[in-house]
């Protein structure tokens, strides 16, 4: 069954290359089309990511091809200061560094090097920290009310840049930047019973930690589930280039919070401790499909806990098909 979803996938994917030209996605809107990322913005690194994995898949040169024309896109996001932000990792790891990995470009690999470098200038010394944003001009989404002295959750799938720059170069201040930030958001992020914070505010001044707070979940004691699901597949990574067991740890106690709170279709609700009102359940799949792939990558270091991980993943990706795919919607991008 694995094998013809992926098939299903990857047509899908074909299809969409002439919907989507040399643009990338960012929303879907109520008719099933697209809504497109203006420059630099977060989720543009996931459909080169996408045609990435078709590539490898496939072997088919026309996905690598299609990825290859957005290599401009990237690169001007690093040419403007406004674009930088933790971000870069979603955006570099899964674009130049997936092109290098797979097809040795030395072009790419540099363009990793220098988003890399960006990722880095974000670390906060005191606080031990990569900030989240700074402030710009653009203030896209009121960020500058937020910017100083912020953390988020998200930080934990960024870090795997960092590590990779730190293979490839040796240079030990990539690693020591990534390894530090991790301990922090392990620290301030996870609360005792394995839920999780969306952000975590420090002084400005002193960058003493002040607070977890929870923007884009119900509320600030609240768990927002794909921030979670952030948690357990970024920790995946930290895992693999660290070998530190105290991430194994903490990824075990977030992974058991979240199994526990999965619906009874194996799917994630958008905030584990909201309250259900008049429109019903309201269900993440990105967060079910983030933390499918982060219980499967889990699978080869948490031996103990693998063949749980391995059938929670596959019941996660058999109710994602079945409740929230669009395969057989014609009207679907």
């Amino acid at each position: 069954m694995m094998k013809e979803l992926k098939q299903r996938i990857i047509k899908k994917i074909s299809e969409n290359i002439i919907n989507i030209g040399n643009s990338n996605p960012k929303l879907g809107n109520p008719d099933f089309t697209w809504r497109m990322c203006e420059q630099g913005y977060w989720v543009a690194g996931f459909y080169i990511g996408e045609l990435w994995l078709s590539y490898l898949l496939t072997g088919d040169q026309k996905f690598a091809n299609q990825a290859c024309m957005r290599k401009g896109f990237f690169k001007n996001t690093l040419n403007d200061p406004e674009l930088i932000n933790h971000d870069i990792g979603f955006l570099f790891s899964l674009s130049s560094v997936a092109d290098y990995k797979m097809t040795g470009d030395k072009d790419a690999r540099n363009l990793g090097i220098k988003a890399a470098d960006a990722l880095r200038s974000m670390y906060q010394c005191h606080g031990k920290f990569l900030q989240a944003w700074p402030l710009t001009n653009i203030n896209v989404e009121n960020r500058n009310e937020q910017a100083a002295g912020r953390m988020l959750i998200d930080s934990f799938e960024n870090l795997a840049l960092l590590f990779w720059a730190h293979q490839e170069t040796g240079i030990q201040s990539y690693y020591d930047v990534a390894f530090s930030h991790a301990l922090t958001a392990v620290e301030h992020l996870i609360r005792e019973d394995g839920s999780t914070f969306h952000t975590f505010k420090f002084e400005v001044a002193t960058q003493k930690p002040i607070k977890g707070e929870t923007l884009q979940g119900h509320s600030d004691e609240s768990c927002w589930s794909r921030g979670q699901s952030w948690a357990i597949h970024g920790l995946s990574q930290i895992y693999r280039y660290t070998q530190d067991d105290r991430f194994l740890v903490a990824a075990q106690k977030i992974i058991k919070y979240a199994i526990a709170n999965l619906n009874e279709k194996y799917l994630c609700p958008w905030d584990y401790t909201a309250p259900i009102d008049a429109r019903g359940e309201i269900i993440d799949s990105s967060a079910t499909a983030i933390m499918a792939a982060g219980l499967a990558a889990w699978i080869p270091f948490d031996k103990k806990n693998s063949a749980l991980y391995r059938d929670i993943a596959t019941k996660m990706v058999d109710s994602l098909t079945e409740n929230c795919a669009l395969f057989d919607n014609d009207k679907a991008q």
